[in-house]
């Protein structure tokens, strides 16, 4: 494809043979891709007229662009796929879709996808602009992601979570993406090798998290490529200019906007380094008179007045360049952007931009040779004559899609034309920038309306005329006095007489006023979806729960929201104390149904104090709602009665969380012996076969003796591997005696073992510290004693979501004959996103075959705010004792606890009732009564 390129360039770059006395604009329509100097000898053979039928104003230049539409690669941002698709680079603001270079996921159950898109082939430094799907989109370029993903687009963050990420590579690097290294280096089919780092080529990494209900495919990315710099030779003081450019120092270049500036660069040649890329190759600098180029350029920044007020520089390019396109074709989309015309005479180039200047020459009709021939074109053929000009140009503001400008129409020429709309299409691919194509649409109707055109021979006086120049006759035959005229053409014959071709001009045709600005209506593009939906219908009121009999046992609170909508599954509510603002209830399980109200009640409900609710409908569909406002509501002063002396409900929790902390105890024992064991077996050496290196330092003793062993090892083990690390410390004693049968009689064994542990695997990392000392005596089949020790510290990062816990546990167990004796003891603390909690708790056992006898204590801090703390005591009788006296306040009987001691000062109560029923003294009512 690069041979290709350079073919294609070379072709137009031919000019050997040129004659002096030969200029021609340079026209892709009229020569292809080559200037071909033996152009001017075929001109004067083939006769008077030519000129004037292959078309020389602005609109029949574009009209021979589009009729050569199959040269050019148009506007293409659709992300191509494959590697035949040709060298590209951007000049000016231009978006580019891309070519996707490779594609990974990553991440627990693959929920990362990775999308490695090319923008173009040349370095584009500074700070692109995306759209995805179908909506500009913000990037957060302060906030990298900690794990290398990128940059995160912040319109896809939802609830705090990203979803989105985009890394910008310009071109410049110098080594691969770390981030593609660390996630696909290890691939085994398409690895991401060091040596993939895309030297001179822009290119986006794009990274996204599964989500159904935010990307449904593929997220689209169109990028909004950095203006690139580019060499300007009016910044360059030893060009003509004054400044620090230089062309061989890219460094010292500036993005720039400007056609001129840039059809420059292509003329004298793209190149990245020292290697040639695009366009002309080595054209010295002199052929592209500076003077000229200058004075083009400066016409471009000319500042034009906006009607909404400020204004913009006169003309400004943006265009994507495809390298297999002849560079004429670019030239002319580029110069398009700026009226402007582009001769060359004798290997000399020079542009025109905008209105031609004074005149150079002038004459008479005794000037005109009459021994030669001459033609006169006062009008073209009807066919090639409008009144109107309609146009369409890529519209940033719409994800870059064509647009059509505002229509331009001439009622004064419709008129002339017998009342007829002869209207023409242009097509404005490197102009994205509506008011500036308004202007050069004006502009191109009113030149085209200069119809008179003029083809003789002047004496050898006027061989000094170039094409793009402007003379001035004075015709009394034609009625012309001081009429200026553009010279399209000049062809110089032996006889040094010059063959001219003209064109009437008039310099207001490039006039402009901000008066005659036309709105341009730009529509959105992003995804038209509704707004959210408000929580209508939203009420929270006291409410008082009744049990069976119809009396008042708890406070409460009902929430009520419109009924009947459409289109909802649930309704979250959130309940907060307004005191403090601390969320008491929050949930958004409850069904959206008749009767469309919500009654919540429970341990976080206090009697007679003012709590805040609020409320949000949970649809069966992804679309947003809105949260209603906090409305105050206060609880009734609904008191614990009569009923509630034991609160059996209560009660039974209680046994419940009981029964759950114990086997909280023991199972933490039986865990931490079942990691003993596999702490332990790590000392063998097939255990570390993930580890890449590995290092150890081992002591071991045995000795035996008619049926007695000891046996000791003490063992220290390193090692390390992807994103893995262990080390691990342990000693371990063993002392057994057997019969002379074999079978063991006593064994005694001790273990100590240090572990520390850290994985880095993808976005989940994990560091552990574990430390377990077990002790052991058995004589088999009849006793058995151990007593282990353990601490446990693990902090996890599992894709951002961090956990830290920490465990301590002490356990002694003793057996005989099948009945057990076991005391434990543990303490444990964790951090992280679901919340703070601690325990602890302590029990002493005895018991077998079914039948248990235990004591046990427990503090515990739960996770959830809304759940109580608790110390819980479990035991048959509760003493209290200063050492010299005891007593035992609290007594369980018949599944019932009673006061068993009391010694009270002032009661403060409703109700008093005999455990019989002969005796109630209700003194909230100030009632006493007695049943026989």
């Amino acid at each position: 494809m690069k041979l290709a390129c350079i073919l294609l360039t070379m072709m137009w770059f031919i000019l050997s043979g040129a004659e002096l006395a030969y200029g021609e604009p340079v026209s892709a329509a009229l020569f292809g891709a080559a200037f071909a100097s033996s152009f001017a000898g075929q001109l004067v053979t083939l006769g008077l007229g030519l000129a004037f039928n292959l078309g020389v104003g602005l609109i029949q230049k574009a009209m021979a662009k589009r009729k050569a539409k199959d040269q050019t690669r148009g506007i293409s941002f659709e992300l191509q796929v494959g590697d035949d698709q040709p060298m590209s680079f951007t000049l000016g603001k231009y978006a580019a879709g891309g070519r996707r270079k490779y594609t990974g996921i990553h991440g627990e159950d693959g929920r990362y996808f990775v999308d490695v898109i090319e923008l173009g082939n040349l370095p584009c430094p500074g700070q692109p602009e995306f759209w995805v799907n179908d909506e500009k989109v913000t990037v957060d370029w302060e906030s990298p992601n900690l794990n290398g993903f990128g940059y995160p687009v912040t319109d896809f963050t939802t609830e705090g979570t990203d979803r989105l990420w985009i890394i910008y590579h310009d071109g410049t690097q110098t080594t691969a993406d770390a981030y593609l290294l660390d996630k696909f280096g290890s691939e085994p089919i398409r690895p991401w090798t060091s040596d993939m780092i895309g030297r001179g080529c822009p290119y986006i990494i794009v990274t996204a998290r599964f989500n159904p209900e935010i990307f449904s495919s593929v997220p689209s990315v169109l990028t909004e490529m950095p203006v690139r710099p580019v060499y300007d030779l009016r910044k360059d003081s030893t060009n003509g200019g004054g400044g620090s450019h230089r062309w061989d120092n890219p460094s010292t270049w500036e993005p720039s906007e400007n056609p001129i500036v840039n059809i420059y660069n292509i003329v004298r040649g793209i190149y990245y380094g020292d290697e040639w890329v695009y366009g002309g190759q080595n054209l010295a600098a002199f052929r592209l008179p500076a003077s000229n180029w200058i004075a083009a350029a400066n016409e471009c920044d000319v500042e034009i007045a906006l009607s909404a007020g400020g204004t913009e520089k006169q003309f400004r390019c943006g265009y994507e360049v495809f390298c297999d396109v002849e560079p004429l074709t670019v030239i002319e989309e580029l110069l398009q952007t700026c009226n402007g015309r582009m001769a060359e005479v004798g290997g000399i180039f020079k542009v025109l931009v905008g209105a031609p200047g004074a005149a150079v020459f002038s004459f008479t009709d005794d000037d005109v040779l009459v021994t030669e021939g001459q033609s006169f074109n006062p009008f073209p053929p009807f066919s090639d004559t409008h009144n109107g000009i309609e146009a369409t140009y890529p519209e940033p503001a719409e994800k870059w899609a064509t647009k059509d400008a505002p229509a331009c129409y001439s009622a004064e020429y419709m008129a002339a034309d017998l009342d007829q709309e002869l209207v023409v299409g242009v097509e404005f691919e490197a102009c994205p920038f509506k008011t500036q194509v308004q202007r050069l649409m004006k502009t191109m109707l009113k030149e085209e309306r200069r119809f008179r055109t003029h083809e003789f021979y002047l004496p050898p006086s006027a061989w000094r005329l170039e094409p793009n120049d402007v003379v001035s006759w004075s015709s009394p035959r034609n009625g012309y006095i001081n009429k200026k005229f553009f010279v399209v053409r000049v062809v110089g014959r032996r006889s040094f007489n010059q063959l001219v071709s003209l064109k009437e001009i008039d310099p207001s045709d490039y006039d402009w006023e901000a008066s005659e600005e036309l709105p341009t209506v730009v529509g959105p593009v992003k995804p038209i979806t509704p707004d959210p939906q408000p929580m209508t219908g939203w009420t929270a009121a006291g409410y008082t729960v009744l049990d069976s009999d119809g009396n008042a046992r708890r406070p409460g609170i009902k929430v009520t929201a419109a009924a009947d909508l459409d289109d909802v599954k649930n309704v979250w509510i959130q309940i907060r104390l307004k005191s403090s603002g601390a969320v008491v209830f929050d949930t958004g399980a409850s069904p959206y149904g008749a009767p469309y109200e919500w009654i919540f009640s429970g341990q976080w409900t206090l009697p007679n104090t003012l709590y805040q609710a609020r409320g949000r409908l949970l649809p069966f569909t992804n679309r947003a709602t809105l949260w209603s406002a906090w409305l105050d509501v206060t609880t009734p002063n609904v008191l614990l009665g009569d009923g509630d002396v034991y609160l059996p409900g209560m009660v039974e929790d209680i046994q419940e969380f009981l029964g759950e902390s114990t086997e909280w105890i023991r199972d933490g024992l039986r865990q931490t012996m079942l990691e003993q064991k596999r702490i332990a077996r790590l000392s063998l050496d097939n255990d570390f076969t993930a580890y890449t290196d590995r290092q150890k330092l081992r002591t071991e003793l045995t000795s035996s003796t008619e049926g007695a062993k000891a046996y000791a090892l003490q063992q220290i083990t390193v090692a390390t591997g992807p994103g893995s690390a262990i080390a691990q410390s342990i000693t371990l004693l063993e002392a057994e005696i057997a019969g002379f049968d074999g079978a063991i009689l006593a064994n005694a064994n001790a273990i100590s073992s240090l572990t520390t542990t850290v994985t880095v695997q993808g976005s989940s990392i994990s560091a552990l510290s574990l430390r377990v000392d077990a002790v052991e005596a058995i004589i088999p089949n009849l006793a058995t004693a151990s007593a282990l020790s353990s601490l446990q510290a693990q902090v996890t990062s599992i894709d951002g979501e961090v956990n830290a816990q920490a465990t301590a546990i002490t356990a002694l167990e003793a057996s005989y004959n099948s009945v057990s004796a076991s005391a434990n003891f543990r303490m444990s603390v964790s951090a992280g996103v679901d919340g703070y909690a601690s325990r602890i708790g302590m029990e002493a056992r005895v018991g077998g075959s079914g039948t248990w006898r235990s004591a046990s204590l427990f503090i515990d801090v739960p996770s959830i705010s809304s759940n109580p703390t608790r110390v819980a005591i479990l035991a048959d009788q509760f003493v209290v004792t200063n050492g010299t006296n005891s007593e035992n306040p609290l007594v369980f009987s018949g599944g019932v606890l009673r006061l068993n001691v009391a010694n009270i000062g002032t009661v403060n109560t409703g109700r008093l009732l005999s455990t019989n029923g002969k005796m109630d003294i209700n003194l909230t009512a100030g009632t006493i009564e007695i049943f026989s």
